[in-house]
């Protein structure tokens, strides 16, 4: 599940808080491990989330029809999405729920939250048409709406979020991310299999090498490359760069130095986009300017040589 591109945003946020003092090189080991480890959890704890939603709707059409005049609609539910067989998979087939209980990631008092995103849920056309169609929807079917689901309120409710931010620092930062990979689990999701897979935290070791890797040489030759980009900034003094702009040069310069197999415009075009998303709007075209202007250097002094 852990892929580089979260890998490089891990880097980022963690060279970062180097920068600024608030991380000890000599627990960063420790940081990047709980930081990937996070990201792990919340991926679980999303797909969890779908099974707490369809049995909260349950509670709530239970309630509904144990009350003392219950009204025909509520003796008789509509109960398509509480018995949702997407959640239904994940809650038996996948182990998901085991490892939510096991690291404690759900608690009652989350409940308040399901409330308030099945509200967000209920104002989905797509929802709607999912329970007043006339014949059954199909699992292709809900698999489509549990997508549109977490695009379209999931990653966007406010109560979720500080939810998230309650339960981990690093949580709301991957949310955008790590929902791309729920979407991939509800997509190779089928029925008719025993087991729904799931996704290790690293599905290849090269990855976790990759990730120790890049976040020891991004720190031990941070200010080595700080100086270099100071060479570089013409009329414009490290100084008064932005610090986030400085770590993803930094982070840049690491993965292009030392990572033989990626070449150069890939690792160039990844952090340009990290810029684009923690950066000023215009710091991309300038990340990217010095960056290639010192990646060329080297490439002539033979200090970087691409397989």
């Amino acid at each position: 599940m852990i892929n580089r591109l979260l890998i490089r945003i891990k880097t980022v946020q963690l060279v970062y808080a180097y920068m600024q003092g608030s991380l000890d090189k000599m627990n960063s080991d420790e940081q990047m491990a709980q930081s990937i480890e996070s990201s792990y959890k919340l991926y679980n704890y999303l797909l969890g989330l779908i099974v707490k939603l369809a049995d909260y709707r349950k509670t709530q059409l239970e309630n509904a029809r144990n009350k003392f005049l219950p009204t025909q609609e509520e003796r008789f539910p509509n109960a398509r999405f509480a018995n949702s067989l997407v959640a239904k998979c994940i809650a038996e087939k996948s182990g998901v729920m085991e490892y939510i209980e096991e690291h404690e990631l759900m608690s009652d008092f989350d409940t308040e939250t399901y409330r308030n995103l099945l509200e967000q849920i209920e104002t989905l056309p797509s929802y709607k048409q999912f329970m007043t169609q006339k014949e059954a929807p199909t699992f292709e079917q809900e698999k489509e709406l549990w997508k549109e689901i977490f695009a379209e309120v999931i990653t966007r409710n406010t109560m979720l979020d500080a939810t998230l931010e309650e339960k981990s620092i690093y949580w709301n930062d991957d949310l955008a991310t790590v929902t791309q990979f729920v979407v991939k689990a509800i997509n190779q999701m089928d029925p008719a299999k025993e087991t729904i897979k799931i996704a290790k935290m690293f599905d290849r070791n090269e990855d976790q090498k990759f990730a120790r890797d890049l976040f020891h040489y991004a720190i031990d030759e941070a200010y080595e490359n700080l100086q270099l980009i100071d060479e570089k900034a013409e009329n414009w003094q490290v100084e008064r760069m932005a610090l986030m702009d400085k770590v993803v040069m930094i982070c840049a310069l690491t993965e292009i130095r030392h990572f033989t197999d990626i070449a150069v415009r890939i690792s160039m075009n990844e952090y340009i986009e990290l810029a684009k998303h923690y950066c000023a709007p215009d710091s991309a075209r300038f990340i990217n300017g010095i960056v290639d202007k010192i990646a060329k250097e080297w490439k002539k002094e033979g200090i970087i040589v691409k397989a």
